[in-house]
């Protein structure tokens, strides 16, 4: 039985995939038949699908308690799963635009790095609980589940995706920073990790130079993107201001952003936040950015009522994984930071992203469920 409060969260997750679908229609439909040779309603078709099949993940771990998912056999499983995904896209990916980040079922793709994503999160919430006691007496703990995150990040540069890798990490540092762990801890893992990536920069460097080509160097072209030399590294980037301009505070008016005509390719996906701006203005970002933070601020508030330590690392991974991939596509769309590549939560096409974070949301609706009939619990028994 859902509550008030969980029907809140179902109401917004319906209207932010209700805008989605808008946006990526209107971002879509030209590129549609010009670049991809589908139909003008492919994307948006697709779109409202995934939203379809996220919905019903949502139901279904909503209704589940979220306790048979802390154990040492979910652990194992979840972390042997993401490994297993992070080498099976590397070894039989498909490559598009120079990275290996899908993997073909046969008419559907699977981007398993956004699966990876909640499976890393569970793993890491599952080691701090049972761990805990150990990591508070010695870092050889602690480092034992940063050499796997790392591991797993290792891989997914590999790919390369950068983006998401540190993504991964900044969930990763959230879930540990609010695990419990005295500073003197925290600090000298910290330091440790420091050392350890500068360390292993430098050994990328001698081994392997090219690893820091121009093309990747490129995407430091934002802190001067209208420079003669980064005209062509910062193409997007520049459009993306275009758009960005055009809109103003009001916008041009739905289905009339010039920018998705050919000028930015990826504008139902990585670009999709320049058309809404483009077409919707300022209005149209603060309504994108309200919906998103509704759920940054919900993982935040449940995973503060929360009495279980698990259930409280699951809602700040989730809402750190939401609020770091919103500020990378924003940031890096804005020109406020590189380009990463990455989609903006819940309104970006994509199939993988919109199910995964839909199950993300069934979890916290579970908890936040469970909290409640606890409060109840407790309120009838100190009224007896």
């Amino acid at each position: 039985m859902f509550t008030k409060q969980n029907s809140l969260i179902i109401l917004a997750y319906l209207a932010i995939g209700i805008w989605s679908c808008l946006m990526v229609y209107s971002a879509s439909y030209a590129s549609a038949g010009n670049r991809y040779n589908v139909a003008s309603t492919h994307f948006v078709t697709r779109q409202a699908m995934f939203y379809t099949i996220g919905l019903a993940c949502l139901l279904f771990f909503a209704k589940l308690k979220t306790a048979p998912f802390c154990s040492k056999k979910t652990m194992k499983l979840a972390g042997g799963i993401a490994v297993l995904l992070l080498v099976l896209v590397l070894l039989t990916g498909t490559a598009t635009n120079n990275a290996k980040r899908w993997v073909q079922l046969g008419s559907a793709t699977l981007q398993p790095t956004e699966l990876v994503k909640m499976l890393l999160i569970v793993v890491t919430g599952n080691f701090i609980v049972r761990y805990f006691p150990k990591m508070s007496q010695s870092n050889r703990t602690s480092y034992l589940l940063i050499a796997y995150i790392l591991f797993c990040a290792g891989l997914i540069i590999l790919q390369p995706d950068l983006g998401t890798s540190f993504i991964i990490l900044c969930i990763f540092a959230a879930q540990l920073l609010t695990s419990g762990l005295s500073a003197r801890r925290l600090s000298q893992i910290a330091l440790t990790v420091i050392l350890f990536a500068a360390l292993s920069l430098g050994i990328t460097y001698l081994i392997h130079p090219d690893f820091f080509s121009p093309a990747r160097l490129g995407r430091f072209a934002f802190l001067d993107p209208f420079s003669e030399a980064n005209l062509d590294a910062s193409y997007q980037l520049r459009n993306g201001y275009y758009a960005i301009a055009d809109g103003g505070i009001f916008g041009k008016g739905f289905g009339q952003s010039v920018q998705k005509l050919g000028f930015l390719p990826e504008s139902h996906t990585d670009f999709i936040s320049a058309v809404i701006s483009e077409e919707l203005g300022i209005i149209g970002i603060l309504v994108t950015l309200s919906l998103i933070l509704f759920f940054i601020w919900k993982a935040f508030h449940i995973a503060l009522r929360s009495q279980s330590a698990f259930d409280t690392s699951i809602c700040i991974g989730f809402a750190t994984w939401i609020a770091i991939q919103a500020f990378l596509n924003l940031g890096g769309v804005s020109g406020m930071i590189p380009l990463t590549g990455v989609p903006l939560p819940f309104i970006s096409f994509g199939g993988t992203s919109i199910i995964t974070l839909s199950c993300g949301v069934g979890f916290l609706i579970s908890t936040e469920r469970q909290i409640t009939l606890t409060e109840r619990r407790n309120i009838h028994a100190n009224q007896q």
